[in-house]
C-alpha cells in the first residue's frame, strides 16, 4: 500500500514582492516549496514530484502530477486529500480515523 504525503520544506525568503507571495505559506509563516511523495511500506520513493510554491494546496498538485497506480492497490492518503475520493471514484483510497465532532 503506497502511502502520499507532502513535504514541505523551508526555504531562504525569496527576492521580488510577487516571488515573495508565492511561497510564502500563512500557515507556517515562512517562505516553503512542497513535495510531495508516494513512498512504499518499506519507506521507498515510487513517485515524486517537482517543488510546487508554497502556497499551492497538496490535493491541486495531486490532481496536476496524478501517478497512477494499479487498480487493486490501496492508497493511503491524509487528509488534506479529502476530494479524492469523490474526484478519482476510479482508484481505492483510504483516509485515516477521523474523529466525529459532536
Amino acid at each position: 500500500m503506497p502511502f502520499i504525503v507532502c513535504i514541505k520544506q523551508k526555504i531562504p525568503r525569496p527576492l521580488g514582492n510577487k516571488r515573495k507571495n508565492n511561497f510564502y505559506s500563512g500557515k507556517k509563516k515562512s517562505h516553503r516549496v512542497k513535495t510531495q511523495l508516494m513512498v512504499n511500506h518499506r519507506s521507498i520513493i515510487i513517485h515524486e514530484t517537482g517543488h510546487n510554491k508554497g502556497i499551492r494546496h497538496e490535493y491541486d498538485i495531486y490532481k496536476e502530477d496524478r501517478f497512477t497506480t494499479p487498480k487493486q492497490v490501496v492508497n493511503i492518503f491524509d487528509l488534506g486529500y479529502l476530494g479524492i475520493e469523490k474526484d478519482f471514484s476510479d482508484e481505492l483510497s483510504s483516509f485515516p480515523y477521523r474523529k466525529k465532532e459532536s
